[in-house]
């Protein structure tokens, strides 16, 4: 059997696994945004902008990516196969309950939100968290931090 040695960390292996997009590695490696979480982020240049995007364009994860670039909280909300996603500031994200009973009364669910933060207490759903849920027919909803943890919260 012949042994193979790899003595270089500029092995083909090494470039393909790059950590891109993933939130993670943004925080601890300070790697990039993938390309599709950088078209998302030039669709909300700064806080308070939103974007409805497709489904398959955008996930949680890419939020918490987003969150780990920028510090700042994301929500998304879904219906059929169009995603709202909405950019926070670094303490929240502006919908409050008005706002999220006309979301609710035009078919969104909510799918969930970013928190700034690296370790679990950022998992904590607020008690605004859970009035802004139970405008919704559904019962949980999740947070991510910036690492990409999440919890799932109930109402």
């Amino acid at each position: 059997m012949r042994k193979i040695v790899i003595n270089s960390i500029d092995s083909p292996i090494e470039r393909k696994h790059t950590g891109k997009g993933n939130p993670n590695a943004i925080i601890t490696f300070g790697t990039e945004l993938n390309n599709r979480q950088k078209a998302i982020l030039e669709q909300l240049p700064e806080p308070n902008t939103s974007v409805i995007v497709s489904k398959e364009k955008v996930s949680m994860t890419d939020l918490s990516a987003l969150t780990a670039i920028t510090g700042h909280e994301y929500a998304m909300f879904t219906k059929g196969q169009e995603r709202l996603v909405i950019r926070g500031n670094e303490i929240m994200v502006d919908v409050d309950i008005e706002a999220a009973e006309r979301l609710a009364g035009e078919g969104y669910k909510w799918s969930g939100h970013t928190h700034p933060g690296f370790d679990t207490n950022c998992l904590i759903a607020s008690a605004g968290d859970k009035a802004i849920l139970e405008c919704f027919a559904h019962k949980t909803s999740v947070i991510y931090n910036s690492k990409g943890e999440f919890r799932t919260f109930e109402r």
